[in-house]
């Protein structure tokens, strides 16, 4: 199921279900929120997609994700649509990156192929979170392509979070080494606008159209990752599977990397996690 909303007042255009992988939405001035699958959200004329408080569609979505694997205690999220969302990017030139001595499994595929993290910070696009100009459209947020053509080395593209502390979940015991990642990836193409008066276009009048593809969400090129150490190690995540840690820890960071050659659009992603006895 999707929500698709106008993305200058987020009121809500249409629902539906997601088209199959090829499928394509049309976005101009518009922007699709996409609910995880298998989850069920009554969507009507009082649904609202912000503010992102209980009685929103992100945060019925993701409750009702939890509701359906009972075995994970609680759920952390991100739609990406409001500078709050944005300030948990974490974009500085500081921010750890895996790299092919702290990932597991070892060797990924990223790595034999050469690549490794940028230099100066995570390769994505996105808006500011803070400082001024402040904001973010909904569905710009992106992982960007890997970039071949540096002479010190292949770089992917990169999206990684901040730390969220975990302490506060299960304060007498915390932290957790189990946990389940669900995302939405995407591609966008754009057709040119024509105005022609001539050749095989004379008389075509024809605005540009943005269109949202619907993709296979594990491409050989996403890689996912979770850390509860701050990024001193990574764990490889698939989509909705359960994933041991090995090590419990507190200091959750979540990575994303491309090392494929179009930018993928990320439009959400919500982590599972449990308690630890």
């Amino acid at each position: 199921m999707q929500v698709v909303a106008n993305i200058a007042s987020n009121q809500i255009v249409t629902t539906g279900y997601e088209p199959e992988v090829g499928g394509s939405t049309l976005v101009n001035g518009q922007y699709a929120l996409v609910i995880p699958p298998g989850v069920a959200i009554e969507v009507d004329g009082s649904s609202y997609i912000l503010p992102q408080n209980s009685g929103s569609i992100p945060v019925q979505a993701v409750a009702e994700l939890l509701v359906r694997f009972p075995m994970y205690d609680h759920v952390l999220y991100n739609y990406l649509l409001e500078d709050t969302d944005i300030a948990d990017i974490d974009v500085s030139g500081a921010a750890p990156q895996p790299t092919g001595a702290s990932v597991t499994p070892s060797s990924p595929a990223w790595f034999i192929s050469g690549f490794g993290p940028g230099p100066n910070g995570p390769r994505c696009q996105v808006g500011r979170g803070s400082g001024p100009p402040l904001g973010v459209a909904p569905g710009s947020v992106c992982i960007l392509p890997g970039n071949t053509n540096r002479t010190l080395g292949s770089t992917y593209g990169a999206l990684v979070t901040t730390t969220e502390d975990l302490t506060p979940f299960n304060p007498g015991n915390p932290g957790t080494d189990d946990v389940m990642m669900w995302w939405e990836v995407a591609t966008v193409t754009t057709s040119e606008d024509i105005v022609s008066g001539y050749g095989v276009t004379s008389g075509v009048n024809e605005p540009a159209r943005r269109q949202l593809q619907k993709i296979d969400q594990e491409p050989a090129t996403l890689f996912c990752y979770v850390s509860v150490d701050d990024g001193v190690t990574w764990f490889q995540a698939n989509y909705l599977e359960p994933l041991d840690l090995a090590v419990p820890g507190t200091d959750l960071r979540i990575a994303f990397i491309n090392s494929g050659t179009e930018k993928l659009y990320l439009l959400g992603f919500a982590m599972l996690f449990q308690d630890l006895p």
